[in-house]
């Protein structure tokens, strides 16, 4: 029995294909407004309290904050995953039997916040491997290219390069030498077609973990721009963690070249696994072993890259003015 809530709409076919064609689909009004402000609610009460890898991640730039695995903590966000409408849509566009949930992501621009996100694909962070994959990006917040909108190359995710996994802080832990450089997109806008729409709350963008995307700062002077990133996965996903993968600190069942499994990636659809949910009935904590094995790694490999960097170094920069 799935407690996931069926959608007032289902996506149609000619938004299920533009997905597949283009690599990302927004649809307007989505969201009804129960859901929004238990999300919203969720956001405020995670801004408040970041995760040890949270003031990591947020630690460059002063009006900045993201902060992942948030559901582990805040209710809100466990119920909007668990019961809220979003698994059903993940199940049309994947056309996957099983639905399970990756991790979610909160990330906050301040206005004035000179934070660009680089453009990256997805999938070069995570340690998971397979086609069954996909995003979802929820605005809490009016959102234009100005205040941080997410642009797309449209149709990148159908490009056979496998780009490096640039993180807005340049996390060095994650950047695999041996991928590809992301092309300086904002250099030559010429030669790509980009994507973008200005969104409100209630819109939601769902998006293939290939398709390149990034967004400029915050340059609005008065407007917050908090979006919350839902990642869901089906059928064919295989755990494939590495060194220069992005690391869980929760526990799962996953074995390598295997399906997820485990707490850590709850079963959603085509119903939940009473073990996964009984383990998240009260808050869960990180590993503090596997966090501080994370941050020994950073280290090696920021040192690593410096050293590397006299003599051959990496194209890591990216040009981004203003909108």
């Amino acid at each position: 029995m799935s407690f996931a809530s069926v959608p007032s709409r289902a996506l149609t076919a000619e938004e299920i294909q533009r997905y597949h064609d283009d690599g990302v689909v927004m649809i307007k009004q989505a969201i009804d407004s129960n859901w929004l402000r238990l999300i919203e609610a969720g956001i405020e009460k995670a801004r408040g309290d970041l995760s040890v890898q949270g003031r990591f991640m947020s630690r460059k730039t002063a009006g900045y904050q993201m902060d992942t695995f948030l559901w582990k903590r805040v209710d809100e966000l466990r119920d909007a995953i668990y019961y809220g409408p979003f698994a059903h849509w993940a199940q049309q566009l994947m056309g996957s039997k099983e639905v399970r949930f990756f991790y979610d992501q909160m990330f906050v621009k301040e206005p004035g916040t000179n934070a660009p996100t680089p453009w990256h694909q997805d999938l070069s962070f995570w340690p998971i491997r397979g086609e069954q994959i996909t995003s979802f990006w929820i605005p809490m917040d009016v959102v234009t290219r100005e205040s941080s909108g997410l642009m797309y190359v449209r149709g990148s995710h159908q490009w056979p390069q496998r780009f490096k996994a640039i993180s807005p802080d340049y996390v060095a832990a994650i950047i695999d030498e041996q991928m590809d450089d992301i092309p300086d997109i904002n250099a030559n806008p010429e030669q790509y077609e980009l994507l973008n729409w200005d969104m409100e709350p209630g819109d939601l963008l769902m998006f293939h973990p290939l398709t390149l995307h990034g967004s400029y700062g915050n340059t609005h002077r008065t407007r917050r721009r908090r979006a919350l990133a839902l990642r869901w996965t089906g059928d064919d996903v295989v755990w494939a963690p590495s060194s220069k993968r992005m690391p869980v600190h929760f526990p799962h069942d996953s074995k390598v070249g295997g399906a997820l499994s485990g707490a850590a990636f709850p079963r959603i659809l085509p119903e939940p696994v009473p073990a996964e949910r009984e383990a998240r009935r009260a808050p869960e904590a990180p590993s503090k072993i596997q966090l501080l094995a994370s941050g020994w790694n950073n280290l090696v490999a920021a040192t690593r890259l410096k050293l590397r960097a006299s003599s051959q170094p990496l194209k890591l920069q990216q040009t981004w003015g203003q909108p």
